[in-house]
């Protein structure tokens, strides 16, 4: 009789183990179905936040990753992953990452304008903005003039060249030093007596200067800029579009005022 009860007693203890086991199971598969679709979920949203930011980038390949391509022709823009969870996160860190990444196209449409009117070639233009919000970039350029011209005359050229590039730090300075006298370091103000409005009058791009001398100094064509570089780029784009719509706004009082009369 106790042999009996023994194993009707283990029979029901083993049942147990199996369904208990059987429910952790199922409770596991669960837990890890619905972890993939957290991630799956999670992923999807990067991705389309990504695809978001490339349009501000229209000229260049817009990447997620953690350094710089290395490719030695296209143009492209990498931004680490971790970067843009921090945006996401983050409203003021997206602000002032989104303000960088367009200045990257805004230096980007620069640099090639510079690089064609000047004879040379952008080879290649790889930007990278790593987890911290700091920017990387490096360039090759071509020089399609010089490769053409005899080893004296390459010489007379790079010596005019630096040349060039003293003359463009003197006038740097100079107008630095004009600058730090008006109330303002970016901008010149007046006034207008007549009507006692303020006339704002924008300084000189600082971004093409500074893409000229990096162009100017370059050594084997390489051009390499840093986080302070595209700040400047930034500021200076900023003040160019202000500098557009004030234009636009004072043509269109005018054009008023010519209907009224």
């Amino acid at each position: 009789m106790a042999m009996e009860i023994t194993n009707n007693y283990s029979s029901y203890a083993a049942q147990s183990v199996a369904e208990s086991s059987t429910a952790n199971s199922a409770k596991k598969k669960e837990t890890e179905k619905t972890t993939e679709t957290v991630e799956s979920n999670k992923g999807k949203k990067t991705t389309d936040y990504a695809k978001g930011l490339a349009k501000l980038v229209p000229s260049v390949d817009f990447k997620v990753g953690n350094a710089c391509s290395s490719a030695k022709n296209g143009k492209s823009l990498t931004v680490n992953p971790k970067l843009l969870e921090k945006m996401q996160n983050d409203p003021e860190k997206e602000k002032d990452m989104k303000d960088m990444i367009k200045g990257v196209e805004s230096m980007s449409k620069l640099a090639e304008s510079m690089a064609k009117a000047s004879g040379w070639t952008i080879v290649y233009q790889h930007s990278y903005i790593d987890e911290n919000g700091n920017y990387h970039c490096r360039m090759q350029g071509r020089n399609d003039g010089m490769l053409k011209l005899s080893d004296k005359l390459r010489e007379e050229r790079k010596k005019n060249s630096e040349k060039l590039l003293e003359k463009t730090k003197e006038k740097a300075a100079e107008k630095e030093k004009e600058l730090s006298e008006t109330l303002e370091e970016k901008k010149e103000v007046k006034e207008d007596s007549a009507d006692g409005k303020i006339e704002e009058k924008s300084t000189p791009n600082k971004a093409e200067q500074l893409l000229n001398e990096k162009l100017i100094a370059s050594k084997d064509g390489m051009i390499y800029l840093n986080d302070t570089d595209i700040r400047t780029i930034i500021e200076a784009a900023k003040e160019d579009n202000a500098g557009r719509e004030n234009s636009k706004q004072q043509a269109g009082v005018g054009a008023n005022l010519d209907l009224k009369v």
